[in-house]
C-alpha cells in the first residue's frame, strides 16, 4: 500500500502507469482449487468483494509490471490520505536526495519516501476502523484493521500508551475500549503467550515479543 496526500493523488496514478503498472482490480480470489468445486464461484468473488467497499471506492489498484515472475500476482493500493490518515501537515513534500534517510518519532523517511513507525500506524488504522464502522458497519476491511492492530499489539512494542499523544479523542478512546486500558480493565491483561497446538497445554519459553516467560 502507498499512501499519498490528495492533491498528489492523480499525478502519483500517472506516475504508476508510466513506470508500467497497470492499473487494475483487487485479486481477491481463492484458490483455484476452491473455486472450481463451487457452484457459483462469481458469486463467492462477490460477496468477499463485498466487504471491501469503501476501500476499493477510495483507491486505485495496479498489477506489477510483467517480468518478475515472483511479482506475477502482486499488487499495488494507491491510497489518498483522506482515507488513510497517516500523513501529517509537517512532513515535507520532498527530500534534497534520495539517499537521505531520517528518523522521527512517527516515520522513519528514505529521501521522499516515509514509513510509518508503530504510533503512526496505529492511529492509521483505529482512524481508518472508526469511518468504516461508521460509514459500513461490520465489513472484511473493518474486521482486517482490527487484525493489524491485534497482531501490532501482541507481536510488537505497542502498549496502552501508544496513542496517549493523539489530540484525535475519538481514536484514543476507540483503541483504549478495544485494546487498550479500558478494555484490559474488563477483560485482563493480554494474553501474549505462544502454544505449539491450541488446547495442548505446551507453550513455548517466550511469548509473542519475544520476551521470556
Amino acid at each position: 500500500m502507498i499512501v499519498v496526500r490528495d492533491d498528489d493523488y492523480t499525478d502519483a496514478i500517472e506516475r504508476l502507469e508510466s513506470a508500467g503498472f497497470d492499473r487494475s482490480v483487487p485479486n481477491r480470489a481463492p484458490p483455484p482449487e476452491i473455486m472450481e468445486d463451487h457452484p457459483n464461484p462469481q458469486q463467492v468473488l462477490k460477496d468477499i468483494n463485498a466487504g471491501y467497499k469503501r476501500l476499493d471506492r477510495s483507491c486505485a489498484v495496479f498489477d506489477y509490471p510483467q517480468g518478475d515472475p515472483a511479482e506475477k500476482a502482486l499488487q499495488v493500493y494507491l491510497i489518498p490520505n483522506s482515507f488513510a490518515h497517516v500523513l501529517q501537515e509537517d512532513i515535507p513534500h520532498s527530500s534534497t536526495r534520495i539517499g537521505d534517510t531520517a528518523q522521527t518519532t512517527r516515520f522513519q523517511s528514505y529521501g521522499s519516501l516515509y514509513y510509518p513507525l508503530e504510533q503512526a500506524l496505529v492511529e492509521s488504522f483505529v482512524k481508518a476502523a472508526i469511518e468504516e464502522e461508521r460509514d459500513a458497519g461490520f465489513s472484511a476491511w473493518g474486521e482486517s484493521l482490527r487484525s493489524w492492530v491485534s497482531l501490532m499489539t501482541g507481536y510488537l512494542e505497542v502498549d496502552n500508551d501508544v496513542l496517549d499523544m493523539c489530540p484525535d479523542r475519538q481514536a484514543v478512546d476507540w483503541y483504549s475500549h478495544n485494546f487498550g486500558r479500558i478494555h484490559e480493565a474488563n477483560f485482563g491483561p493480554i494474553n501474549r503467550r505462544i502454544t505449539k497446538r491450541l488446547g495442548s497445554g505446551k507453550e513455548m519459553p517466550i511469548d509473542m515479543r519475544g520476551s521470556p516467560l
